[in-house]
């Protein structure tokens, strides 16, 4: 039942056999890195590592970064062999970045996936198997919205239920309060992932309805990442003409539609696994993980504007 970790796989048990354990990040990786994105210079139209030995390391990265919207704050996701998967956190302090540490909502004994800040930094939604309020129908993971003040974190609460009841995850927002996110359903006794999106109305969300059938074509359709003014979506997919493994593709809005999704070609793609797309605040960067250069995927950046010339 093992599968390399170069395919797409969220049987994540067993990534914690597969993937080496990892010291501590606080005790394993100091830095003095200073002022935004840890005084990186910038990505051009060439894909690079992002953030060696901060965020990429010998652990598995199993999401993209995400920043608040002024920058200060980013959390990712880390999976390791032994422990349940978690959030680690990193913040600027005056000019200089802390060490990453866990955030203070935390669940050090249930799964932490997949974090994303809304577009004013206001609150951070991510999937979690940590335990729900009774009679909430969800079966496995659920989406969490934790808010981010100030001065802290707040409490955690589950994501409206009229989307979040089977398995829910990799998520990410528009402006509007447009919610796009994958979904595992079971289809004759076999998983099959598929993209959802849910508006938001009247101070709660619609039920959720899957995205036309060009994106949602059967197979491998997950990690989906819609622009703040809903223009262009990615995602990861396993569809056949790909480079190998999992590809990222885009989507365009044209006339209040999905146009037909397109390879991103070798800028992007590898023979590798590509995944879990994200945007830095202001959309200037396009991140995303790949496993092009060992057997664990690194986190990369490039400019993001890759995306307009792929219109």
């Amino acid at each position: 039942m093992t599968r390399p970790l170069s395919l797409p796989t969220h049987a994540l048990v067993l990534l914690f056999f597969l993937v080496p354990a990892v010291v501590i990040y606080a005790q394993e990786n100091t830095h003095t890195s200073q002022g935004p994105y840890f005084g990186l210079v910038p990505p051009g139209n060439e894909a690079v590592v992002f953030a060696k030995n901060i965020i990429s390391t010998d652990a598995y990265e199993h999401s993209a970064p995400a920043f608040s919207a002024d920058g200060k704050t980013v959390l990712w996701t880390v999976v390791e062999r032994d422990r349940p998967a978690r959030l680690v956190e990193i913040t600027m302090e005056g000019n200089n970045w802390s060490q990453p540490h866990a955030p203070s909502f935390a669940d050090s004994l249930h799964d932490d996936f997949y974090p994303f800040f809304s577009i004013d930094g206001k609150q951070l939604f991510f999937s979690s198997r940590r335990p729900l309020p009774s009679g909430l129908p969800v079966k496995d993971m659920a989406l969490w919205a934790v808010e981010h003040k100030a001065d802290g974190w707040g409490v955690p609460v589950p994501v409206d239920t009229t989307i979040s009841h089977t398995v829910e995850y990799a998520h990410s927002l528009s402006r509007r309060g447009t919610l796009f996110f994958s979904l595992r359903e079971m289809v004759n006794g076999k998983a099959r992932w598929s993209i959802y999106t849910a508006s938001f109305l009247n101070g709660s969300y619609a039920p959720s309805q899957p995205l036309d059938t060009s994106i949602n074509d059967g197979s491998y359709v997950d990690g989906p990442l819609v622009a703040p003014d809903e223009s262009f979506l990615i995602f990861e997919s396993d569809r056949p003409g790909g480079m190998g493994s999992t590809d990222l593709y885009i989507c365009f809005k044209k006339n209040g539609q999905w146009s037909a999704p397109k390879n991103m070609g070798p800028s992007i793609n590898s023979p590798k696994a590509e995944r879990f797309a994200g945007l830095s605040p202001g959309g200037k960067y396009l991140f995303f993980g790949s496993n092009r250069s060992g057997e664990l995927p690194d986190v990369y950046w490039i400019s993001a504007s890759i995306i307009d010339s792929l219109k």
